[in-house]
């Protein structure tokens, strides 16, 4: 019997695969969520503060201490508790008339992480869309062949071992599909999860700002 832990870890297995091009736009046929497609985030829709422009992208970059706290923040294994402990404790570390421009830089550290990730969830999202309805043709195939099968007059023990075959591929299909299907709920709410993600660490940094 296949179980859904098998299953699921089939679905998160194409979760983690990096993408080889830019995750496409909303008129892709790929995309199976519910949830409707952003495929980067901006800054605009969630900061408030000072513009994060090319400069800004170049500081956190370039600076080793701001570049190593926006990964540890934007990481889901960091809890929200320790994200205002560590962002208090940066904020106070740095000089007031600077404060701005470096807080600014480390939420477009935050940023870039965050859509770096969603970039390969989403890539991987469609990529087991793509499985899926391979999968379905499949199913389609071995229908057809087994309702060919049964229209068959043969009864030879030959005939008869591939009308069970055919019974249990298609089982055995039909159990993989639905169980993608039933994953799918759970697998696009990955993105959605880092987008909250995302405009929480923003609002906590910007509390800092002043």
């Amino acid at each position: 019997m296949i179980k859904r832990l098998s299953v699921m870890a089939i679905g998160l297995a194409v979760l983690v695969q990096a993408p080889s091009a830019a995750v496409a736009g909303d008129a892709n046929t790929d995309w199976p969520c519910v949830q409707r497609k952003i495929p980067k985030l901006s800054a605009g829709m969630m900061w408030a503060g000072p513009v994060v422009d090319e400069a800004t992208t170049t500081l956190w970059q370039s600076d080793e201490t701001l570049s190593n706290l926006a990964l540890r923040l934007a990481a889901r294994r960091t809890s929200f508790e320790e994200v205002e402990r560590l962002v208090a404790a940066y904020a106070g570390s740095i000089a007031v008339e600077i404060k701005p421009k470096y807080l600014t830089a480390l939420f477009a550290g935050v940023l870039a992480h965050i859509n770096k990730e969603r970039r390969q969830i989403m890539f991987g999202i469609e990529k087991y869309t793509r499985k899926q309805k391979a999968l379905a043709g499949s199913i389609q195939q071995t229908r057809d062949q087994l309702s060919k099968a049964l229209k068959t007059v043969s009864t030879t023990d030959e005939a008869k071992s591939k009308r069970r075959d055919l019974e249990q591929t298609l089982s055995w299909q039909s159990r993989i599909h639905e169980e993608r299907e039933r994953s799918l709920k759970f697998v696009c709410e990955s993105p959605v999860v880092l987008e909250e993600r995302a405009f929480t660490i923003a609002r906590e940094i910007a509390n800092h700002l002043e």
